[in-house]
Order: structure tokens, then sequence, then C-alpha cells
């Protein structure tokens, strides 16, 4: 054996539980990074409405319409809060059109 691979065998060695827990840190940071499946949140009409910034009367009008994702639950109206995505520009922009008709 040479110098050069007694040296090569050390370092693999004391580097071996380093690279271990650098691959585990990396699989527990992807890990975070990969949004996990959860059930949405359902929110009230009035949960909805407050952190929209529109009024009750408003979400209940896109819930009849079938412009806002609802379900029911009994005889009560739910929202997800995936719902409370920015609007589409093209979306604001019919909708006045059409309000102002």
């Amino acid at each position: 054996m040479t110098l050069e691979s007694v040296l090569a065998e050390v370092v693999r060695e004391a580097v071996a539980p380093l690279a271990q827990q650098v691959a585990e840190l990396t699989a527990a940071v992807q890990a975070l990074r990969t949004p996990a499946e959860a059930e949405p949140e359902l929110l009230t009409v009035r949960e909805f409405a407050k952190r929209a910034g529109i009024s009750q009367c408003t979400c209940r009008r896109r819930v009849a319409d079938g412009t806002l994702a609802h379900v029911r639950v009994g005889g009560a109206i739910r929202i997800p809060s995936s719902s409370l995505r920015p609007a589409d520009p093209a979306d604001v922009a019919r909708l006045v059109r059409e309000a102002r008709r």
C-alpha cells in the first residue's frame, strides 16, 4: 500500500459520517420544498369575505352565479381558502365591462 492510498482511505472513513448527514439534510430540505397534500381549509362566507376584502353580499352573489368555488356542508356554504388567489386581470376587465352595462 502506498501512502496516498492509505491517506485516501483515512479521509474516506473520516468524511463518510458527514456525507451521510449531508444526504439526510438534503432530503429534509427537499421535503420542505415539496408542498404537502393537505385538505383545503374551508371558510365561512363571513371569513372568506373578510380575508378577500369584499362584502358578504358580493361573496354570496359569486357563489350563486358560480364564479366562486364552494361546497355545502349541511345547509351552510363553505369556501376553500385556495380561492383567495389573486384575480386574473382579464377576468377583472371582463367583470368591469359587464358591470357597466
